[in-house]
This record gives structure tokens, sequence and C-alpha cells, in this order.
């Protein structure tokens, strides 16, 4: 490895669903794996990969993003937007739930 290279840390967190995508998706969470720096696209592609149900509706259909009457928060903590401006720690929960009309 050079030293303009970087060794990527992975890791697993939970997606916690809420609404209509947990109705979608048939289930209440997901683990999905993914590099400690990424950004919500990262998070959606994973989260439309694993439940191709939530694509068009709750993931954009590039897995670019979540669709904008979606929203995503890190342990109940904090709303992220587009970066999530922390770096992600393993058991880490993403909650996604819609922001109309109480999620």
């Amino acid at each position: 490895m050079t030293a303009t290279q970087k060794s990527q840390t992975h890791v697993t967190v939970k997606v916690e669903l809420f609404g209509n995508a947990r109705l979608l998706a048939e289930r209440r969470y997901m683990s999905v794996h993914l590099a400690e720096d990424c950004g919500l696209g990262d998070v959606a592609e994973a989260v439309g990969g694993q439940s191709p149900a939530l694509v068009g509706t709750v993931v954009h259909e590039d897995l670019r993003g979540f669709m904008d009457s979606y929203t995503v928060n890190l342990n109940g903590m904090a709303f992220v937007g587009d970066g999530l401006h922390q770096r992600l720690k393993n058991g880490d929960s993403l909650l996604v739930f819609s922001s109309q009309a109480g999620g």
C-alpha cells in the first residue's frame, strides 16, 4: 500500500425501518456493512440492495439516495443529510422514516 492509499474501515450498522418503509420491506430492520466514512447514498444503495421493494418509493431508482419524503436519523440523536458528517461505528442505528405526517 502506498502512502496515498488508505485502508478503508468497515462497520456493521442497523437500519431501522418505520411506517411505509417497514410495510414495503416486510421487516423492521436490516444490518448493513458500510465504510465508516460513507455517505447517505451508500446507505441508500445498501438498503435498496437488501430490499428491492423499497426502490422507487423509499430509495431513488438509481440507489443514490433516499426520496425527499424520507429522512434518516443517526442513533435517535441527529438527523443526517447527504453527508453523514460523523464516522459510523459498529452497532450504530440509522432510522429511516417518512418525514411527512409523523412517519
